[in-house]
């Protein structure tokens, strides 16, 4: 169970950082974007945007925290490679960002940077870091 509370610990993490880089690059693509600037008048609040993208970030990404924890309960006992406690999960996650990160990068030519970039984040911080966690934990 101990992994499965990782999982949440390390979505909510994930949904701290993720906020403020997201609020900002919606913010400033509003200028050169039709729709994002009807969905977000130059008069919005920054801080009203960011309530709102930290709620959606905070459940999304704690729920797919949940959901590796659970694949990560179900890859216990598997062998430690390259750094990480459970090295099959974390390529697991690498594979999982890379099927949904490649499209997004692919389409999105101006944000390849950020795209890659919190690719990587993701991939630490679920792949890498949750199993540390649960290990971690003594919750049981």
């Amino acid at each position: 169970m101990a992994e499965v509370f990782a999982g949440f610990v390390a979505g909510f993490a994930l949904s701290l950082i993720t906020t403020p880089l997201l609020a900002f690059t919606l913010l400033s693509m509003r200028a050169g974007n039709g729709a994002i600037s009807r969905l977000w008048p130059a008069e919005a609040n920054l801080v009203a945007v960011s309530m709102v993208l930290h709620g959606f970030t905070a459940f999304s990404l704690t729920a797919l925290g949940i959901v590796l924890g659970l694949v990560l309960l179900g890859m216990d006992g598997a062998a430690s490679g390259a750094g990480s406690l459970n090295a099959p999960f974390t390529l697991f996650v690498a594979a999982l960002v890379l099927a949904i990160f490649a499209p997004l990068v692919a389409i999105m030519a101006p944000l390849r940077r950020q795209l890659v970039a919190y690719a990587l984040v993701t991939v630490i911080v679920y792949g890498w870091l949750m199993p540390y966690l649960a290990d971690w934990s003594r919750f049981e």
